[in-house]
């Protein structure tokens, strides 16, 4: 089957989780997810076979850590597994309060790929 292409030659990706199941059966050629780089198991399996089921937790996700300033959740997050990372941003981002810092520590105890 053919790939569905807005111009030929050029390859779509997609940003938005919530979007990326349509995208991709619709001809998308991956994705670009800001979700990804904190919680690949999250995105991965929504790329690789992509149904309702993975987009809807992959779009709660992000939706959890969206209610924070996204960069500063998504630095957080990685800490919080384990990679070595401040929890500096750079201006004119703002950083996490405590009690922020701390919801997303439950999100990531929470989350369960």
């Amino acid at each position: 089957m053919g790939e569905a292409r807005a111009i030929p030659g050029l390859d779509v990706f997609v940003g938005a989780e919530g979007l990326l199941e349509r995208g991709l059966a619709a001809g998308a050629a991956g994705a670009v997810s800001g979700l990804a780089g904190s919680f690949p198991d999250a995105v991965v399996p929504l790329v690789r076979e992509p149904g309702p089921e993975a987009g809807e937790r992959a779009t709660a996700l992000r939706a959890e850590l969206q209610r924070f300033p996204f960069h500063a959740a998504s630095k957080a997050a990685l800490g919080f597994r384990g990679v070595p990372v401040g929890p500096e941003v750079s201006a004119p981002l703002r950083g996490l309060t405590a009690a922020e810092r701390a919801e997303v520590e439950r999100i990531v105890r929470d989350w369960h790929p």
